[in-house]
């Protein structure tokens, strides 16, 4: 995310330690969500309206790895905040905040997907493909405006950008508390009127979307927490190298949560398990024979 500690970016304690930690981080986040996604295009019958929002949340993802790890790299060496703006280093800090910012309203989405099909479940599977695909563009769209200000802001007015994205991360945390604490009273009291297989399957999704947004969050909140004391001034008598080595460390953890949705895919959905599983089966197949041809040969 951001780095906001002055000039301690340019320290050796960066330059070593943690250059390895983000270059290692954003490979494995590349690489895991980048299988994901061929899993899902490789397969048709994964590619269904229950994971429409899940594939998108895996493009943020990757996306966070490919493009706004680097450019946080590249940023916190290059330049500091507060240093004035300009339209190269605004460019710069915008895209590595819309990512980030994408796949942080995808959690929102998510748990708002889960309860519209558990309080509207015949509503909800009449919806079209071509909702979901509008629905998707305009999270897109509205990653620009915190992505956008907090960039603007991180240039002039560094405590605003943390205003901005304890903001963001809050709205989030209470759209999902709201929503699933509502989807947890009506699966108590109601049985919904369709097959009981169709139910269980439903419910195991909305689980298995709980737990991804759960751990997705538990990397966005020590993020938060440091924000809200830095603001308050709680945390300002600490020195510069301190703040910059902690506000790394939640860094660290903040993109983390970008490689651990596909782990829960494959341990929670079957169907994914199924395919990922068969895919490597094909693939080992392909390579012993192509060995054995040429052996032949």
């Amino acid at each position: 995310m951001r780095n906001e500690t002055g000039n301690s970016s340019s320290s050796p304690m960066f330059r070593s330690t943690w250059l390895t930690i983000f270059v290692l981080e954003l490979a494995v986040i590349s690489i895991i969500n980048g299988f994901t996604i061929l899993t899902f295009a490789r397969n048709r019958h994964l590619r269904k309206r229950t994971t429409y929002l899940i594939i998108n949340l895996t493009i943020a993802d990757l996306f966070v790895g490919t493009v706004s790890q680097p450019l946080h790299i590249y940023h916190i060496m290059t330049f500091k905040p507060g240093s004035g703006f300009g339209w190269g280093k605004f460019t710069v800090i915008f895209f590595d905040n819309v990512n980030t910012a994408c796949s942080l309203l995808n959690l929102a989405l998510l748990s708002l997907e889960r309860l519209h099909a558990t309080l509207f479940p015949f509503r909800h599977c009449l919806m079209s493909d071509c909702v979901y695909f509008k629905t998707v563009a305009c999270i897109w769209f509205l990653a620009v405006i915190p992505a956008s200000v907090g960039a603007a802001l991180f240039l002039i007015a560094p405590q605003g950008s943390k205003c901005i994205w304890a903001s963001l991360i809050m709205a989030v945390l209470l759209t999902v508390i709201v929503s699933y604490a509502i989807i947890a009273l009506n699966m108590k009291r109601k049985v919904l009127p369709y097959s009981s297989g169709a139910v269980s399957s439903d419910r195991r999704l909305t689980v298995t979307l709980l737990v991804v947004i759960g751990l997705s969050l538990l990397g966005f909140l020590p993020w938060f927490f440091y924000a809200v004391l830095e603001v308050s001034a709680k945390l300002r008598s600490l020195s510069d190298e301190a703040k910059f080595n902690i506000l790394e460390s939640l860094n660290a953890s903040f993109y983390a949560n970008s490689f651990v949705n596909p782990l829960i895919y494959t341990l929670r959905m079957k169907e994914f398990r199924n395919a990922t599983r068969f895919w490597c089966d094909s693939e080992n197949s392909a390579s012993k024979s192509q060995i054995i041809q040429m052996k032949r040969l």
